[in-house]
């Protein structure tokens, strides 16, 4: 499975570790992302490793994942606002329930063969629009915000998978593999 691209400028060969949204709260934020940037194919989704390099085998990769995910609790997600990064001049909804969770994962696995200096802090969020002229971040925004409010379906999701994906030139993001989280059982 392939996914496209969209103002991620990061190198071809990265790695990144994402939740894809499921629908059709993905359908929506599709849908706006392509009317503020209609170049925009990516699918919308929550970033655990922002994308890097990594100079160690996939089969490897896949070692680490499996081990700093095993006792990862599956957990829901809610997202609640459109912000402004302003260093990045990312617009994005910010996650309330969630928001905790992610970072946890983050750190568990932001380590050892996975481990590269990334640009900004990391900061769990859903991004409606990057790479934006400077001129049009304002108008963007307050879309994002017009459409965000106008929304009436669900605007949560649970997260009990996550999906390593690969930027390649010939495909965009290509998935590579996907990594369940513990599901507690119930009584």
């Amino acid at each position: 499975m392939t996914d496209g691209f969209c103002g991620e400028g990061t190198a071809i060969n990265s790695f990144s570790l994402v939740a894809y949204v499921p629908q059709p709260l993905a359908g929506f934020i599709e849908r706006l992302r392509q009317e503020t940037q209609p170049e925009c194919t990516a699918r919308s989704h929550l970033t655990f490793l922002p994308p890097r390099l990594l100079d160690i085998p996939l089969e490897q990769i896949r070692g680490q994942l499996e081990a700093g995910l095993r006792n990862q609790p599956a957990f829901r997600v809610e997202l609640c606002d459109v912000r402004v990064f302003e260093v990045s001049q990312v617009v994005h909804l910010s996650l309330g329930a969630g928001w905790a969770e992610a970072r946890k994962i983050h750190e568990a696995l932001h380590r050892d063969g996975l481990y590269r200096q990334e640009l900004f802090e990391y900061h769990p969020h859903v991004t409606l629009a990057q790479d934006l002229d400077p001129a049009k971040l304002a108008s963007v925004t307050e879309l994002a915000t017009r459409r965000w409010r106008e929304y009436s379906g669900t605007r949560h999701f649970a997260v009990d998978h996550l999906t390593l994906v690969q930027n390649t030139l010939e495909n965009g993001w290509t998935t590579l593999g996907e990594f369940s989280l513990r599901v507690p059982v119930s009584v």
